[in-house]
């Protein structure tokens, strides 16, 4: 009994060594990224996150089974070697998760690595995506094209070229972080917390996953042409003013509401469909 007592101490003082060892690069570039990239200013608080809804589970996690494999252990180390020769940190980091996944399948069991697999990839969110730039120009574009078209709908005459848009003489460029990339990853790591949460069926939580995206982007697109719409009526300066000061969270705010409405509407549609 006092044996199986010091196993229990010792597996995740060894994890949490071995993974200090092994992933201390990995940890700088994260903390770098945190600290330097808007996107990603959340990442300090993904582990913790991560960390309490382990620490729930907690119970779980003392025992161990006998359905115990290497495979996932060795699969994280492939994919940690392989970045290790190509330079490639975004795929290093990224191992981290099977490598943890992967240590506690091979000490304590199937049963304790099925609790740990949502916390533990939840961490992803926390890890900056390669190609940034290339990503952050593709919304860029969509970005301008849409604020162009809703500015239309709102009577404000205006045209883009490339990732400007022209309006009475004034050019507004929509910049890196105005992209909307911002938004799409916070948005999205709330609404995966949210659908790990609630108890709803799992097509309810795949559907609010998949709106996400283009909901951040159309509310992204909506406040750049609110912006032109200030600018039109009260000056490219006080469109500006609008823009900076207070139009990102408003609109971060009305794209979360929107996923609790659809939420509900999900749920009453459920609630409707099974009654006789």
């Amino acid at each position: 009994m006092d044996i199986q007592k010091s196993d229990n101490k010792i597996w995740p003082l060894g994890l949490i060594i071995s993974t200090v060892v092994l992933y201390f690069g990995s940890f700088k570039w994260l903390l770098t990224s945190w600290l330097t990239l808007d996107a990603y200013s959340h990442g300090f608080l993904i582990p913790i996150i991560s960390f309490f809804l382990i620490w729930q589970k907690r119970d779980i996690l003392s025992g161990a089974d006998d359905q115990k494999s290497p495979m996932l252990f060795i699969l994280g180390l492939i994919i940690y070697v392989v970045g290790q020769f190509t330079g490639a940190i975004f795929l290093t980091t990224v191992s981290m998760i099977p490598f943890l996944l992967g240590l506690v399948l091979l000490f304590k069991g199937a049963q304790q690595m099925r609790v740990l697999i949502f916390p533990v990839c939840f961490l992803i969110f926390a890890i900056p995506l390669p190609d940034l730039d290339g990503i952050m120009l593709t919304l860029q574009g969509i970005s301008t094209v849409l604020a162009t078209g809703i500015s239309h709908l709102l009577g404000v005459e205006s045209s883009h070229d490339g990732c400007q848009i022209l309006m009475n003489g004034a050019i507004f460029e929509v910049a890196p972080a105005c992209s909307g990339f911002n938004s799409i990853v916070s948005l999205f790591t709330v609404v995966t917390l949210l659908a790990y949460l609630i108890p709803d069926p799992l097509t309810d939580k795949v559907i609010l996953l998949i709106a996400t995206l283009p909901l951040a982007i159309f509310t992204n697109g909506l406040r750049i042409a609110i912006t032109l719409l200030v600018a039109s009526n009260f000056g490219v300066e006080a469109g500006m003013r609008y823009f900076h000061d207070w139009g990102g969270i408003t609109f971060f705010v009305i794209a979360l509401v929107s996923i609790f409405i659809l939420l509900e509407v999900l749920r009453w549609i459920r609630k409707i469909s099974t009654k006789p």
